[in-house]
C-alpha cells in the first residue's frame, strides 16, 4: 500500500518434509509468500476439502493442500452441537534452492475470515498535514467482520505517533478505508458468520535511502543467515489476524 510501506509480517520457519521442486539456478534466490486455503470442515473435524490458491504451480498447490489436509481441526458448533463449517488458513511458505531444485517448506498462520477473493487491500491515503511534518503513526485495530463481508471498527488496541502535527488526521483515513475493504466471512452449516480481526497499520515515510534493490538483498540476506524466511521490510501490504474463528486448527498432523 502506498501509504503503509512497513507492515509486520510474521516470519516462516521452514518446515521437516520440504518439497523439492524445479531446477535451481545458480545462486538462486529464496522465494517467500503467503497464501488462503480454504478448508471446508465436516461436523467430526475431518477436512472434506482443501483449496490453496488456483494460481500456484501445480506441485506447489497439491503440497500446502495435502499438508493442510493432515492439520486437526475442531468443528465449529451451534447450540452445543458440531456443524460443519468452513474457515480460511493462513499459511506462509519458503523455497529455499536445494541440490537438483528447491526446498519448501510451510508454516500455519492463523486462520478465521479472508480478504474478499484472497485480493490485497485498497491502499490508505497518508494525511497530507502529516506527511508534510514528517510525523509517523502506528495503529492496531480490532475489526468487526459482518456476515455479509462490510467492514467495521470495533477498538482501537494501539496508536502512538512521531510528531506532533497531523496526527488527528489518520484516524479518519482508517475509518474511511475501513469502510471500502470486505471479506470473506466464515459459513458454520452453510451460512455466513460474524467475525474479528486485529490488523496492525503503521504510517512510515520512506527516507529515500532504501530502495527496492537494497531491500530485497537484505531479505536474501537475513533468509540465507537463518532457518527462517522473512519478508523483507517495505512490503506494499498489511496483514489481519482473526481472533475468535469458529475452526480451531492445530497444525500437526491428526492422530
Amino acid at each position: 500500500m502506498t501509504s503503509l510501506l512497513r507492515a509486520i509480517i510474521p516470519v516462516v520457519v521452514l518446515s521437516v518434509a520440504p518439497l523439492h521442486v524445479g531446477a535451481a539456478e545458480p545462486a538462486a534466490r529464496v522465494v517467500a509468500f503467503e497464501a488462503s486455503v480454504r478448508v471446508d470442515v465436516d461436523a467430526t473435524g475431518k477436512p472434506a476439502k482443501v483449496e490453496a490458491p488456483a494460481d500456484l504451480p501445480d506441485a506447489i498447490r497439491t503440497y500446502i493442500e495435502r499438508r493442510v489436509a493432515t492439520w486437526q481441526y475442531e468443528p465449529a458448533k451451534q447450540n452445543g452441537v458440531a456443524v460443519a463449517a468452513t474457515t480460511y488458513v493462513s499459511v506462509n511458505a519458503c523455497a529455499v534452492p536445494a541440490e537438483g531444485g528447491y526446498s519448501l517448506g510451510l508454516d500455519f498462520d492463523g486462520n478465521g475470515p479472508r480478504r474478499a477473493g484472497d485480493q490485497a487491500f485498497l491502499p490508505l491515503q497518508y494525511p497530507l498535514e502529516a506527511m508534510r511534518s514528517g510525523t509517523r503513526a502506528e495503529f492496531v485495530v480490532i475489526l468487526d467482520i459482518g456476515p455479509d463481508g462490510v467492514v467495521s471498527i470495533a477498538n482501537v488496541e494501539k496508536s502512538e505517533f512521531q510528531g506532533r502535527s497531523g496526527r488527528s488526521a489518520f484516524m479518519p483515513v482508517i475509518e474511511r478505508w475501513a469502510n471500502k475493504i470486505r471479506f470473506d466471512p466464515e459459513l458454520v452449516a452453510g451460512k455466513p458468520v460474524q467475525g474479528k480481526v486485529r490488523m496492525p497499520i503503521e504510517f512510515i515515510l520512506s527516507d529515500g535511502r532504501r530502495n527496492l534493490p537494497a531491500l530485497a538483498k537484505d531479505f536474501q540476506t537475513k533468509a540465507r543467515a537463518s532457518r527462517e524466511c522473512q519478508l523483507a521490510s517495505g512490503v506494499n501490504d498489511t496483514k489481519p489476524v482473526a481472533i475468535n474463528s469458529v475452526v480451531k486448527v492445530t497444525p500437526s498432523p491428526a492422530s
